[in-house]
């Protein structure tokens, strides 16, 4: 389906809000954590703080990373990265360099490493300037005669995710990984616990659609 394909009507966010509100929390994320949040995934932030020193190298000190191909997890909620944590983990998702890294990782250390990255602010480092009209589109009203959903409805107008209903920020992660992720929902190649909404979602973009919103992403400060 080309670009063409993406509709002129405009899904309210509202409606789509409504409609989220029934569904499960998908990847948890936000720009900051409290501490009761943290509390409550039962990690120790001071704990993480020393076990994330093997993180460095490609998530940054305090999880903002400095290489495009990997994504800052700074400020992510502790539940999300629990979450992937296991899954790389347990086999459920995998990629070449985190899976050996998780193997290891006793179920104390995934929440006490998550509670630490959950407690980091995120930073943008530089925001895009070049936009895409269509990719622009489809992450304010959606696409596809109403079949792709808004992702502000879930991720924020500014791609800053919504704490409370534990879906992702996106601002500051790379065209690069944004593009990549989709790639891999669409293929479901991501067996996380709340996936099914991504890859139902990205099952339905084409690589237009996912070149164009990643580049839309992209100009969130």
């Amino acid at each position: 389906m080309s670009r063409s394909a993406l509709s002129s009507s405009r899904l309210p966010v509202v409606a789509l809000l409504f409609r989220r509100a029934a569904l499960p929390i998908v990847l948890g994320v936000g720009i900051t954590l409290t501490g009761s949040a943290v509390a409550l995934a039962g990690g120790d932030v001071e704990a993480g703080r020393e076990a994330s020193k093997t993180c460095a190298a490609c998530h940054g000190a305090d999880g903002n990373s400095m290489v495009p191909t990997f994504p800052s997890i700074a400020g992510q909620p502790a539940g999300y990265l629990a979450e992937q944590l296991r899954a790389f983990r347990d086999g459920n998702r995998v990629n070449a360099l985190m899976s050996p890294q998780a193997k290891a990782l006793t179920d104390q250390q995934i929440l006490d490493l998550a509670a630490y990255f959950a407690a980091q602010k995120r930073v943008v480092k530089a925001a895009s300037t070049e936009d895409s009209i269509p990719g622009a589109h489809l992450w304010k009203f959606g696409g596809h005669s109403n079949t792709v959903a808004a992702c502000a409805a879930c991720h924020g107008p500014q791609g800053q995710g919504n704490q409370p209903a534990g879906f992702p920020a996106l601002r500051g992660l790379t065209p690069q990984y944004i593009t990549e992720s989709l790639l891999a929902y669409r293929k479901n190649e991501r067996k996380t616990e709340h996936a099914d909404i991504m890859v139902s979602i990205a099952s339905k973009l084409t690589d237009d659609d996912i070149k164009d919103v990643a580049q839309h992403i992209a100009t969130f400060r």
